[in-house]
């Protein structure tokens, strides 16, 4: 339903809006994002069921910004953007730092790198502690798997460094993924995979086997033959739009709807959502069977905040009443920062180079590794008061503790990587991008009113702990040391900022470092944790069957409901645990 001022197209949204209102679905799912479409498509495959989906984005595929691989980061601040922005960062500068994320039928997949890499299988097995009994890495394998359709690479791909191991991919999966034909050609990928080489970080054959150290030319989504981005909704809902059990409505989930009831056991029930039509009506929609929030991270914990659910003192602050005490709605946000270095060239090249080297702890700190660990596990304590007096009472010191100690075995103990860096090359520019993985700073994403659902207080609170700067830090230095080492440094000039001015000195000192990260920082884009899939105990927002507590229908399906961050990107991860919630959903309905 589009907006208009003419009086026939005025009467006709009103009347759609009236439709709308008398509709009743088995299943409401709020956005049409990466996780959202999956469901859509699984549940909408028994004809007998009901989906509706409700989407603010437009259909965007015959956007040329989206559909060449190639032009990756042009879509940013077009309409198909929320153009968020964060709360002004002390590690920043106090500058406001803009966020991106899609907003499109596809959501973020339809603007992302369209990276294709699942992590390290110790993350993974971590979320199992957590109060989530059957989350592990070897669950979720199977459903990477029925995700994906990979492409074997072409003899000239090889050429190019596509290398992987047949058993670990889906063959006939939605999501098509492989690597691009416009593989960087000429010697930039041998001078790469030397110098990372004479760095100690050995070529692997597949970034997507459960270990990821080292360095690799990673795969991504994209259909190589038809040279196409394989965003969620090519993969998931062009191919059904046509059946009469699935629906998209134009418009933006607001809250959800409780029954009102004299339930003594004092579950909530919900009746439908509310959401807000282009032009500005409120209008509720009905469920039979369950709401399901699918609207990411930045978003759902601000669904379930304007329904009541989350933090009494927040809420209050709001004006509004609470339905269900979650107090971890919103916090845990666990975001990547990202920093850049550019240096001039005059090797000539074309093409893409998609090329990932991750790091451990070892790798980053060498002979202080151990002395490392006794300090950081110390310093724990600390960490989680940090943590918590910036939550607004959401999370409680001891829970903290836990999920952080969590975190630093993951790191010192079973030596997970902790930092990725791309190394690539564009026209005449040599770039190293690099994030440290796993950080202890952790943030939050709330309402700001009940009127600005678009607008929430996203503060991921970048290097609120230091160990953090000291990651970011030591990737920083091993980037330079990739530009100075032979023989990629025989192709390298000059050192830039991608703000202006100088790179570090080779001798730079932490002061020194710490300026030129603050000056550069920049979102890796991969918000988790802002309804954690986890124990209640620990602030846990969902169960393990993805149910938001306290409730007997409402279910999270995206980004927030992941509890630790791991050495992947978003997208592959999202992927196999939409496909696991399908089942899982199924399954309930059939029980």
């Amino acid at each position: 339903m589009r907006a208009t001022t003419s009086p026939a197209g005025a009467l006709l949204a009103i009347l759609s809006a009236r439709v709308a209102y008398g509709e009743t679905y088995d299943y409401i799912i709020a956005g049409a994002g990466t996780c959202g479409l999956v469901l859509a498509n699984r549940l909408s495959a028994d004809p007998k069921i009901r989906v509706a989906v409700i989407e603010p984005g437009e259909d965007v595929r015959n956007n040329i910004n989206v559909t060449d691989p190639s032009l990756f980061t042009v879509a940013y601040d077009t309409p198909i953007d929320w153009q968020y922005s964060t709360t002004p960062q002390p590690a920043a500068g106090n500058r406001t730092i803009p966020w991106h994320a899609g907003k499109a039928i596809g959501g973020t997949s339809t603007i992302n790198g369209m990276t294709y890499i699942r992590g390290d299988k110790p993350q993974f097995d971590a979320w199992e502690s957590l109060g989530n009994e059957g989350w592990n890495w070897n669950t979720l394998f199977p459903y990477y798997k029925k995700a994906e359709k990979f492409t074997i690479p072409s003899a000239a791909q090889a050429a190019a460094g596509a290398t992987y191991e047949p058993a670990v991919h889906g063959e006939a999966g939605h999501v098509h993924t492989g690597f691009p034909f416009f593989l960087t050609n000429g010697s930039f990928h041998q001078l790469a995979t030397d110098t990372w080489s004479a760095l100690g970080f050995p070529l692997i054959q597949d970034d997507n086997v459960g270990s990821v150290r080292g360095f690799s030319v990673w795969p991504q989504t994209l259909d190589r033959d038809q040279n196409l981005r394989y965003d969620s909704a090519r993969s998931y809902y062009y191919g059904v739009e046509d059946r009469p059990n699935l629906t998209i409505i134009k418009g933006t989930v607001k809250k959800i709807i409780w029954a009102h009831s004299t339930n003594t056991s004092q579950v909530a029930v919900a009746e439908g959502v509310e959401y807000v039509t282009p032009d500005g009506k409120l209008v509720e929609l009905t469920a039979a069977d369950e709401v399901i929030l699918s609207a990411g991270a930045l978003r759902s914990p601000l669904i379930l905040e304007s329904s009541g659910v989350g933090n009494p003192s927040l809420l209050k602050k709001l004006g509004i009443e609470t339905l269900i005490d979650l107090p971890g709605v919103g916090e845990y946000l666990q975001e990547q920062p990202n920093t850049i270095l550019l240096y001039s060239t005059a090797y000539n090249t074309s093409g893409s180079a998609p090329y990932a080297t991750f790091s451990t702890a070892q790798d980053l700190f060498g002979s202080k590794t151990s002395a490392m660990k006794a300090s950081t596990s110390a310093q724990i304590p600390d960490w989680a008061k940090k943590v918590v007096a910036a939550s607004n009472g959401g999370v409680k010191e001891a829970n903290v503790e836990k999920l952080l100690r969590t975190q630093h075995d993951l790191i010192f103990n079973k030596n997970v990587t902790i930092g990725e860096s791309l190394t690539t090359i564009s026209g005449g520019a040599l770039i190293s991008a690099m994030w440290l993985l796993l950080p202890f700073s952790w943030g939050s994403v709330h309402l700001t009113s009940v009127d600005a659902i678009n607008t929430p207080a996203i503060d991921p609170r970048y290097f609120l702990v230091d160990f953090d700067l000291d990651v970011q830090i030591g990737l920083g230095r091993q980037a330079q040391r990739l530009w100075h080492t032979e023989p990629i440094s025989n192709i390298v000039g000059d050192g830039l900022s991608p703000v202006g001015g100088a790179l570090p000195p080779l001798n730079a000192t932490d002061e020194q470092w710490t300026q030129y990260i603050s000056d550069t920082l920049m979102p890796n884009h991969h918000p988790i944790g802002t309804a954690s899939m986890m124990s209640r105990d620990l602030g846990g927002v969902v169960d393990p069957k993805l149910k938001v507590y306290g409730t007997k229908n409402v279910r999270v399906v995206d980004g927030s409901v992941l509890p630790l961050q791991f050495s992947g990107h978003l997208t592959a991860t999202l992927y196999a645990v939409a496909e696991r919630a399908a089942e899982i959903i199924i399954k309930a309905a059939c029980a």
